[in-house]
């Protein structure tokens, strides 16, 4: 998890110890007046020797004035320390607090490309039928693609999902505006989606933005809210997954998305974290605040039993939208599916919606998607 950043403390200065300023000076007046007196001249004025012994007092007021400003000096920094250490922190929520605007969500899995389908899913749809491919040697849940091989999958859903892309109403208009496409897969099959936008005369953009992880989320949003200031900038974030094995009690599965990013986008999806040592209600409580809630998104969704499970203690239930029968094992596609469904389950019902998952490194993360604009 990312915290916010820890500044070491500035010790607050202690105040002059007036008692013994003013024990130290009577003691010092008292020695001085008795050593005068029997010291001094007779012959001289006893009003000299008075006026003599006023220096003490006159040096021990100016030692004690350079102690009050030293004083008055530290407390002055001590605040202006403070304010910047508090400036410093809002800063750092404010920034953590930004989040994606996405207008647009493509979703391609085993229910097929039908985007109804994967609005349904947190109405308790029916589950798909696990199929065995020619090759396999466990049950799989598969797209509705007809290929026999399972080695060509991916880079078929990626042409697949670039259709799909092409197909979107409105979709057309925008290329020119396109700052940048962001992956999440390997270059076989980014190459195979960029490959039918461009047979297709679609001009793209050369910059390629990793999207593997939350830190490449991160990093695309930072990347969003800095290079697509423009009203009609936008970013294209996409990625297919075939996973062709997993554990015996689960099921591979494989899956796209599709979202587009624009200032016009109706759902915000803000930073994930990933659990690292930290307790549920920590983490939970942080997630809550990037996204301004003051209490748990009213609907989670979990993509695996270990993530519904991991969570609960924060107050993000996924009990009744558990959706590992419905997608499968998809490695690190998982959490980036979770978002999806999350955008549009935050779309459809005008509530926030949690996300729950695990990457393929079993990883547990966690994210939030939340209304935007005037959805």
């Amino acid at each position: 998890m990312n915290r916010p950043p820890h500044y070491p403390e500035f010790t607050e200065p202690g105040p002059p110890r007036w008692r013994r300023w003013w024990l130290g000076l009577t003691l010092l007046f008292g020695l001085q007046s008795a050593a005068l007196w029997m010291l001094w001249p007779k012959e001289q004025p006893r009003l000299e020797g008075w006026l003599c012994s006023a220096v003490l007092v006159l040096c021990w007021a100016l030692i004690l004035a350079v102690r009050v400003l030293v004083w008055q000096i530290a407390l002055f920094n001590r605040r202006v320390y403070l304010r910047t250490v508090e400036a410093g922190v809002q800063r750092w929520w404010q920034h953590r607090s930004l989040g994606l605007p996405v207008q647009d969500v493509v979703l391609l899995g085993p229910k097929g490309d039908e985007q109804a389908n994967y609005q349904r899913l947190m109405t308790g749809a029916a589950l798909p039928k696990p199929a065995t491919p020619s090759g396999a040697t466990q049950p799989m849940l598969r797209c509705a693609l007809s290929l026999s091989d399972i080695t060509e999958r991916t880079p078929a859903l990626a042409r697949h999902l670039a259709r799909l892309t092409l197909e979107r109403p409105g979709v057309a208009e925008c290329w020119p505006h396109l700052r940048a496409i962001a992956w999440v897969g390997d270059e076989c099959s980014q190459a195979a989606f960029v490959g039918v936008l461009t047979r297709k005369g679609v001009v793209l953009p050369e910059p390629r933005l990793p999207l593997h992880n939350l830190k490449d989320l991160d990093d695309l949003i930072d990347t969003f809210h800095r290079d697509c200031r423009g009203e009609n900038d936008w970013l294209l974030c996409a990625g297919v997954v075939s996973v062709e094995r997993a554990d015996d009690n689960e099921l591979p599965g494989e899956a796209g998305f599709l979202w587009r990013v624009s200032r016009t986008g109706r759902q915000l999806l803000h930073r994930g974290e990933y659990r690292a040592g930290e307790s549920p209600a920590e983490l939970c409580a942080q997630l809550q605040r990037y996204a301004g809630l003051q209490a748990p998104p009213s609907t989670c969704l979990a993509l695996d039993k270990t993530s519904q499970a991991a969570f609960v203690e924060g107050g993000w239930s996924a009990v009744e939208h558990q959706l590992a029968g419905q997608w499968g094992v998809l490695a690190d596609l998982a959490p980036f599916i979770g978002m999806s469904l999350a955008l549009l389950q935050a779309g459809e019902a005008s509530q926030p919606c949690g996300w729950l998952s695990q990457d393929a490194n079993k990883r547990l993360a966690i994210g939030v998607a939340v209304p935007h604009g005037n959805s």
